[in-house]
């Protein structure tokens, strides 16, 4: 992303969205993965990762509380990149 970033057409409102975004979603998802590690859970968010291991009702819901609103987040974040590396128009 750093080399890409010099290359974005995007306005400064927007690619501060975009870089908040996208450091939201990078830290959520490893926040889930650090905390379903520590915990032995989350096999009801990431069953493979998990292998099988699955915590309490509040510790799983806890995981899916830091991983879910990561998607989106991310999504938008990469749209906008998307959106920013557009085609010059000369």
């Amino acid at each position: 992303m750093g080399l890409t970033w010099p290359m974005l057409r995007l306005g400064t409102t927007a690619s501060r969205i975009a870089f908040w975004l996208l450091i939201y979603s990078a830290l959520a998802t490893i926040a889930g993965f650090v905390v379903a590690a520590v915990w032995g859970a989350g096999g009801s968010i990431m069953p493979i990762a998990a292998q099988g291991a699955r915590g309490s009702d509040l510790q799983e819901a806890v995981i899916q509380a830091l991983m879910y609103p990561a998607a989106p987040t991310g999504i938008v974040a990469f749209g906008l990149i998307l959106w920013g590396l557009r085609a010059k128009s000369d």
